[in-house]
């Protein structure tokens, strides 16, 4: 049995809904820097995502959702992992994507048209219920972030979404908790509303005061309590 992140749309559904999903559609594996759903698709389609190959649980699967803005500007709205969905929103809205979903590492991805899913939905409850929550927490999360670009400085948004992403993707080593996810300083920028310098100039400050370490695309928080605290005391 595939072991899901926590909080993932898989980690919320029973065993024989997961199986039953799982078998209505094959994997395909993709690569890092793969395009799945382009923002104003007309296709009608859910992806799930699942892990880079099939008996690898273990290994980290990402995407990145970004969405151009009228005047050429990228925002990230959001990280996803193996488990969780991309493209729900259209099924209910009968509208095209508002969002590009681009992968940041190799994964396995599972396609449904929407009344495959719909159907799926209809055969299981849970799966209803688990969506409505998934959804649910998504909105808090947007809602939260946009009061935080208004009433916090970079570094307090930083921290707060690298303790997020740690809490949520993050995996023991023995220097600290590592990030789970690879994102660049530019994808960071995306994701607080901040410009890349600006993010590199926090990492900088958290990197000398012994908070995390980092390299190319790699993050490992050393002291949660401490990087926390600089939200908390902002």
């Amino acid at each position: 049995m595939t072991d899901w992140p926590m909080g993932t749309f898989m980690s919320r559904i029973g065993v024989f809904a997961a199986e039953r999903l799982l078998s209505l559609a094959p994997a395909r594996h993709l690569p890092a820097n793969q395009v799945l759903i382009s923002q104003g698709d007309e296709d009608e389609q859910i992806m799930l995502l699942g892990p880079p190959s099939e008996g690898r649980n273990g290994d980290a699967a990402c995407v990145k959702v970004t969405s151009v803005m009228r005047n050429g500007t990228e925002a990230m709205l959001g990280i996803r992992v193996r488990g969780d969905l991309v493209g729900e929103l259209s099924m209910f809205r009968g509208t095209p994507p508002i969002a590009t979903v681009t992968s940041c590492s190799p994964l396995s991805v599972r396609t449904f048209p929407h009344p495959v899913f719909e159907a799926f939905l209809e055969e299981h409850p849970e799966a209803w219920r688990a969506l409505i929550t998934m959804m649910a927490e998504r909105l808090e999360w947007a809602d939260r972030h946009r009061a935080e670009f208004v009433g916090y400085e970079v570094e307090a948004r930083l921290a707060r979404v690298l303790i997020e992403l740690a809490d949520r993707h993050g995996t023991p080593t023995p220097n600290g908790v590592d990030l789970g996810v690879r994102l660049s300083h530019t994808d960071l920028g995306k994701l607080i509303g901040a410009r890349t310098d600006a993010v590199g100039n926090a990492i900088r400050r958290f990197r000398s005061e012994g908070l995390l370490v980092s390299g190319y695309r790699n993050v490992v928080i050393v002291d949660m309590d401490r990087l926390n605290g600089i939200y908390e005391n902002a």
